[in-house]
């Protein structure tokens, strides 16, 4: 190991402790980001949740949002269902239970511990990611290792990986990728407006105006 390698060790466990947080709602890249934290951070222990705890506030905090409309329409994928006002309603109370609010906690005031990752920005920029890990942890990230992470889980490399599994009750029990965890958009953003017809999209945005306003969503 080179000096540089044993000193950015050293930095990693003296900023963040012996375990980082990764929450965030379901379907908001979250898998990714938690993959890419293992890889840059292989000697922590990184604990992916979709329920905030008080205690989170002892420890790093790697949070990834999406648009919440997106993430509806991502979750009614995953289980195979159609768009109907049943599943749609079903879907938000899902959401509720899964820490969706509590991203306009996690959005307010100064919060040293908290690294907000916005889907929009890192969906197909890895950059964007590894820019703001260096920052965060105050780690430098070697150009070859991004490399390497990028081309790793790229989108079409990952989604050729998952084929082998039929539904999303299958999946790699190591890194969480799932049957159905991507699907045919392929990650796309804002592809809500085609999913869902003029009156839902009406709903849901006013089920979730609070966070769609928090985070800038005011398209």
């Amino acid at each position: 190991m080179t000096l540089l390698k044993k000193f950015q060790k050293y930095l990693a466990k003296k900023n963040t402790g012996d375990e980082i947080i990764q929450f965030s709602p379901p379907r908001s890249g979250s898998t990714l980001v938690y993959n890419i934290l293992r890889d840059i951070f292989p000697e922590k222990t990184i604990r992916k949740t979709h329920q905030y705890a008080p205690d989170f506030s002892r420890h790093r905090i790697v949070v990834t949002y999406r648009h919440p409309l997106d993430c509806i329409a991502s979750s009614l994928q995953r289980y195979g269902k159609p768009p109907s006002d049943i599943e749609i309603n079903t879907q938000i109370k899902e959401f509720d239970e899964n820490g969706i609010w509590d991203l306009l906690s996690l959005n307010k005031g100064s919060r040293p511990n908290v690294l907000l990752l916005r889907y929009e920005i890192f969906y197909n920029n890895f950059e964007y990611i590894f820019n703001n890990f260096e920052d965060f942890f105050s780690i430098c990230i070697p150009v070859e290792q991004r490399q390497t992470i990028s081309k790793k889980y790229n989108i079409n490399t990952v989604y050729q990986s998952i084929q082998k599994y039929s539904d999303f009750n299958e999946f790699d029990e190591d890194r969480h990728w799932h049957g159905n965890h991507i699907s045919k958009y392929k990650g796309k953003t804002y592809y809500y407006k085609q999913f869902f017809n003029r009156q839902q999209i009406a709903h849901l945005k006013n089920v979730y105006h609070d966070i769609l306003m928090s985070f800038g969503y005011d398209e």
